[in-house]
């Protein structure tokens, strides 16, 4: 049995190109692309609500990127807080006896007098 070799005649078929790829939407990213939104209710300046919208900035992502940032920013001061006497006794173990780099390079070796 011969295979049939194709010529180069018009497909039938029409040319469609490449899927097109879902459309992403850009965001400040903390960590983690965003879940799956939920409305909410929220009281704003009126004033600014109306120059919000004239300008035509998206005022759900706005807030949803401060909302991110702010809640990032709190997360990392409530470790700090949380873990605060493990930093303090990590440092005095460090100025009590040296790093291990220190005990390879000597104690002055990584020290920037320009700093």
């Amino acid at each position: 049995m011969r295979m049939k070799r194709k010529g180069l005649e018009e497909s039938p078929r029409r040319f469609r190109g490449p899927p097109k790829a879902a459309k992403r939407r850009e965001h400040l990213s903390f960590g983690r692309m965003p879940g799956p939104k939920k409305a909410v209710n929220v009281t704003v300046d009126a004033d600014i609500l109306k120059i919000a919208k004239e300008m035509r900035i998206n005022v759900s992502q706005v807030t949803e990127d401060a909302l991110r940032k702010v809640t990032e920013t709190e997360r990392a001061r409530r470790f700090y807080v949380e873990n605060k006497a493990f930093f303090d006794r990590h440092n005095e173990y460090i100025e009590r006896h040296g790093t291990l780099a220190e005990q390879f390079y000597g104690p002055d070796a990584f020290d920037d007098p320009t700093v």
